[in-house]
Parts: structure tokens; sequence; C-alpha cells
């Protein structure tokens, strides 16, 4: 009689917790899968649509188990609103996951870039530096970095190259710069269009333009009309070879990121590996750094047709900052 008054007992509370989770991960796959049509139908002018996109690999984190758990307790219409919203994202990203080429069989590179948002309260020109200097790009992009921490960088930087000069152009009003083993000269400063800084590199063998934006957080749509109109306006009326790079703010499945893959190739789209999360690296809490997984990829390197992209990879050591840099090796073809 006592085991079955316990039997009894424990039967509401099982039932409780079945209706529990089932109505979470219905509320939840409905949501995502509403994220998910809203913006195949109208981009990113919906709130749900464009947080589904800046969360997207994350809510896989719900949806698998979601999917597992309805399928065991046969509520088949849940499994398959959870399993076609992870179908879905799953595609959106198998590309990322593709084996990689042999080091031994790819041609060796011809430039290496590196773009780096150091984070404007970062002091460490030292931990900035030793980054560069172990990786030691041909064009480092930089972004969030003060005139004085800028300034004790170069110091840092000397001998880069060996005996070959280091060559920075750096706009005060951005915050932003550029570093080269090449020879370059500052074209412009667009503070109105994506925050972006375009100089001229010149190789031995001919020349590029790089364009090093770095476009406020805040308004989506005004971030994304800035650079609409830096593409159609600035970077599409550049005949030769064109580098595109920086902090975008912006992920990897937005129409912003859709508008600039029409004309450019993104290096970790087309030759890195997962899905190169690089922000944020830490979180600053009264006075103390924590160190964090970074959730989204928001920092790209875009680079048009006359680059063969042979591999692209985040750096691990943010040094100090709250994004982790970006690197790509890249060929130039003939120009």
């Amino acid at each position: 009689m006592q085991v079955q008054f316990r039997m009894n007992a424990k039967a509401p509370i099982s039932r409780f917790f079945r209706l529990f989770f089932r109505a979470v991960w219905w509320s939840f796959g409905v949501a995502v899968f509403a994220g998910l049509v809203l913006r195949w139908w109208s981009g990113d002018h919906f709130f749900l649509a464009r947080y589904t996109v800046y969360l997207m690999p994350w809510l896989l984190i719900g949806l698998l188990p979601g999917m597992i758990w309805a399928g065991l307790m046969q509520h088949l219409r849940l499994a398959t609103v959870l399993g076609l919203s992870a179908a879905i994202i799953l595609g959106h990203h198998a590309h990322l996951f593709r084996f990689s080429q042999e080091t031994s069989s790819r041609p060796a590179a011809e430039i290496k870039v590196i773009t780096f948002n150091t984070w404007s309260k970062n002091p460490y020109a030292d931990r900035i530096a030793q980054v560069v200097q172990n990786h030691r790009p041909d064009i480092l992009l930089l972004q969030e970095i003060n005139p004085k921490v800028f300034n004790a960088l170069l110091t840092d930087l000397h001998g880069l190259y060996g005996e070959g000069d280091v060559y920075s152009a750096y706009a005060p009003a951005l915050l932003q710069a550029v570093v080269s083993r090449y020879p370059l000269t500052s074209l412009e400063v667009f503070e109105e269009k994506a925050k972006a800084q375009a100089v001229r590199v010149e190789l031995p063998r001919g020349s590029f333009i790089v364009f090093n934006v770095h476009p406020l957080w805040g308004n989506w749509l005004r971030r994304h009309n800035q650079l609409k109109a830096l593409i159609e306006e600035n970077v599409l009326a550049e005949p030769g070879p064109i580098i595109l790079g920086g902090d975008f703010n912006t992920p990897d499945q937005t129409d912003t990121y859709r508008l600039i893959s029409k004309y450019l190739n993104n290096a970790h789209g087309k030759a890195g590996r997962g899905f190169g999360f690089t922000f944020p690296s830490q979180l600053s809490s009264f006075n103390r750094k924590i160190s964090l997984l970074p959730m989204v990829r928001i920092d790209h390197i875009f680079l048009s047709s006359h680059f063969e992209i042979l591999t692209s990879y985040i750096i691990e050591d943010s040094a100090g900052s709250d994004h982790k840099p970006v690197a790509a090796e890249v060929q130039l073809k003939s120009i």
C-alpha cells in the first residue's frame, strides 16, 4: 500500500515536468522557426529575425536536445518544428566544417592580413605587439587604438620585418590604423561611411587598396546603409585589387554581410574552419577582466577576386582586447 502511494505521488510530478518541458520547447521552437522565416521573408527588419541571426549557431544547444526529447516522448510535431529549425541552421554553416587542405599542398602565401580591434580601453601595447610579432602580418588593420597605445606599439614593432621598414597610416579621428610591410599612402577617411580608412599599398609588382572599417554598434539600418554607400560609391569604383577588413559589428548571416559578399569574398567563409567566433573574448567588470567564450563572428576580412584565399583562422590571444584577431593568408593573382 505504501509503495503504491509513492508511485501515485510521483506520477503527477513526472507529468508536470513533461508538460513543462513540452511547453518550453514549443515556445522556443516556434520563436526560432518564426525568426528564421521572418529572416527569409524580410531580412533584418524585424527584431526577432535579427537576434535569431546573431544567436543562430547557439540556438542548436536548445534545438538538438529538444528534438531528441520530443522524439523519445513521441511528440512528432514538436520534433518536426525543432528539427526543421536545426536543419536550416546547420545548412547555413555546413561549409565552415570542410576538410582542411594539407598545408604542404597549398602554395606559399604572398600576403598575410590581420584585422584586430584592440579595444579602446586596452593599455597593453606590449601584449598587442607580441601577438603581431608572433604572426608577422604583411598588412595589419587596427581598430579602437588610441594615439598613446599606437605610438608605443610602433616602437615595440621596430624590427618586425628585419632590416625592412615598418610603414603605417593612422587616422586619429577614427582611432584606426594600417601597418604594413610595404610602402603605403593614406587616401581618404570616411567618418560617415562605416568609419572607413582607405590606403594604397605598393607591392613590387603592383598596388592594391585597403579599406579599414569599424561601423558603430547600435542602429543596424544606419550601419547597413553606411556600408552600402561605401561599397557602391568607393569600393566598386576601384578597378584593381581590394581588401576590406575590420570590426563590422555584423555577423555572417545578416543582410549587410550578404550585401558585401555579392562583390567580395570573405576569407573565413572561403578558407576558414569552424564558426570563427571573435567577440566577446573577455568581460571587464570592477577592474577585473574575465575571459569569455566568444559568441559571434563580427570581425571580417573581405577580398576582391584578384586574390586567391589560401587559409583563414582566428588568433586565440586577444592581448587584453574584447575581440580576437582574424588572420588570412592570400596570394595576389596577376594584376
